[in-house]
């Protein structure tokens, strides 16, 4: 087989084999399906310290053309093993079958699979510096990673570094880089292992650069994680602590919104705000689309929820259908809004809408018009996004000044898997993130675990407290270090009292990610393209 010769200064050289094709595409795969399993279960967070290392030995010194090849093979085993459910959704509630729901979910992962077939195509190249080389591949696993949640309004459910939220500490710098930032440090940790394997395969010439670089970067993340972890969670103890009730009804998706179904529905939910009144809470929060309603339209249910309010001394954050503007034109939106002695008050609607879910992209193309494809699009909803807002604001609760207020920051279900979406809620000046979600659709697949970690990440980012209701569950307290301190179980049912903090002003900072850091990622996507066109007009350089 030819050799790929690395020679760079100070015994930076060493020599490789390629891996045959069929080496390679196991390689590739495997190195997918370990990414997949770190979003498995929280004790495998650890996988992603090492789920890119077989990619890069399998990509290293191949053509280009194979290199992108194996690094697509790699992103489509992620997108099949950690996405499955997303082909029951389309099955059992976009009503399109199991056959066209799983031919969707190929279709979406050979897109998500270009991502990593572009990082496959960029670290074959070969460079004369080996640090060089994990070093750019790193920008370009880090570049590339950002943009797949960006382009086409953005899905990236599984990102590299986002199970290190789990982790009680090689997380916690998320505050400085964000999780897409900090997949910079995540790829480089791999490449690392790679050139220690590379090296061992070359007779072990010249392991202890990457053997050093690899242990200082686990020795400043834990180092670093220590002291943030204990920062945060002492800030979180010494802070006065509120009640929060969550309504988890676990409501069945397919009988929601029966008209014949909505009176047991409201009984229902009657019974679960008496129970959360005796909870003496602070407020009162619903699910992301509780009442199969819109708020000021359906006149009936419109008054049977004020009336309940009055009849609750804590405020409620409700989640409805909510219309702006007058009919023909009125527009639909995903509403949370507040009630409090049965007046509405202030209310936020969904940014960021759900392709194909909430909302159907692009539907001015006259193809989506044909009746084949209205038929398979039919369940697409017909919202439209909310404008920004000022954060909800609600009474203070005992142990804070009668004059203070607490300001909640929403990230509606979907948007809570956007960074960019919560730093814009601290920067408009929230105290608390508040996720309420419709996590039905999963079913009891792993989904909802994987959204609940989207939520850990979004808290650790911002250094706020976060509060996260679910439908079907989970709904959760998090605390700014990014512990869990109380997890409802999945389709549980119940008025769920979680004790969350609420920082001393001393401690509501902003963290160098809402500042600056989110600057990281973009920055590394312009240089990955930068790279990507050096790596097309500039001939690879030839190897000894």
């Amino acid at each position: 087989m030819p050799d790929a010769r690395y020679r760079g200064q100070k015994g930076l050289s060493f020599t490789t084999e390629r891996p045959r094709f069929w080496v390679g595409l196991i390689l590739a795969a495997g190195g997918g399906l370990t990414q997949a399993a770190s979003w498995f279960r929280p004790d495998l967070w650890m996988l992603s310290l090492v789920a890119v290392t077989p990619l890069i030995m399998a990509a290293v010194g191949q053509k280009g053309r194979r290199g992108f090849f194996f690094g697509w093979i790699y992103g489509l085993s992620l997108s099949l093993a950690a996405l499955p459910w997303l082909a029951d959704v389309l099955a059992g509630y976009g009503g399109l079958g199991s056959t066209a729901g799983w031919a969707i979910l190929f279709g979406l992962a050979c897109y998500l699979a270009l991502y990593q077939g572009i990082f496959g195509w960029l670290v074959s190249r070969r460079l004369k510096s080996p640090f060089c080389w994990a070093i750019l591949g790193s920008v370009a696993w880090c570049g590339l990673d950002w943009l797949k949640n960006w382009v086409f309004t953005g899905f990236n459910w599984t990102p590299l570094a986002g199970p290190l939220a789990l982790s009680p500490f090689l997380g916690q710098a998320a505050d400085l880089f964000g999780f897409y930032g900090l997949g910079f440090f995540a790829a480089l940790a791999n490449f690392c292992l790679a050139l220690i394997l590379l090296r061992r395969q070359a007779g072990g010439a010249a392991l202890a650069g990457p053997l050093l670089l690899f242990i200082l970067l686990l020795s400043a993340g834990f180092g670093y994680g220590l002291v943030q972890y204990d920062k945060w969670t002492a800030a979180s103890l010494a802070a006065p602590e509120a009640t929060v009730a969550v309504i988890q009804p676990s409501e069945d998706q397919n009988l929601k919104w029966n008209p014949d179904e909505r009176a047991a529905l409201l009984g229902r939910h009657l019974a679960l705000v008496r129970q959360a009144t005796r909870l003496k809470p602070w407020a009162i929060i619903w699910p992301e689309t509780a009442m199969p309603f819109f708020f000021d339209q359906d006149y009936r249910e419109t008054e049977w929820l004020k009336n309940l309010s009055s009849a609750v001394e804590a405020p409620m954050l409700v989640g409805v259908g909510g219309v702006s503007g007058r009919w023909p034109e009125a527009a639909m939106h995903n509403r949370m809004i507040l009630l409090q002695n049965g007046e509405p008050g202030p209310y936020y609607d969904k940014m960021h809408l759900v392709p194909f879910g909430e909302y159907l992209p692009l539907d001015w193309l006259p193809f989506l018009k044909w009746a084949f494809m209205q038929g398979l699009l039919g369940a697409a909803g017909a919202y439209s996004p909310g404008q920004t807002r000022p954060p909800v604001e609600l009474p203070a609760p005992p142990g804070r000044p009668s004059a203070d207020r607490v300001r909640l920051g929403i990230l509606i279900c979907f948007e809570s898997i956007f960074p960019d979406l919560g730093r814009e809620r601290i920067l408009a000046g929230a105290d608390l993130l508040v996720v309420p979600t419709n996590d039905g659709w999963f079913g009891r697949s792993r989904a909802p675990r994987q959204h609940l970690w989207q939520s850990i990440m979004r808290a650790i980012e911002t250094r706020r407290p976060l509060v996260r209701v679910g439908n079907t569950g989970i709904s959760a307290a998090i605390r700014p270090s990014g512990q869990t301190t109380f997890e409802s179980g999945l389709y549980d049912i119940g008025a769920f009292p979680l004790k969350t903090p609420l920082l001393r002003p001393e401690d509501r900072v902003q963290t160098i990610f809402v500042r600056y850091g989110f600057m990281w990622s973009p920055l590394t996507a312009i240089l990955t393209c930068l790279t990507a066109l050096q790596r097309l007009f500039c001939r690879t350089p030839k190897t000894d």
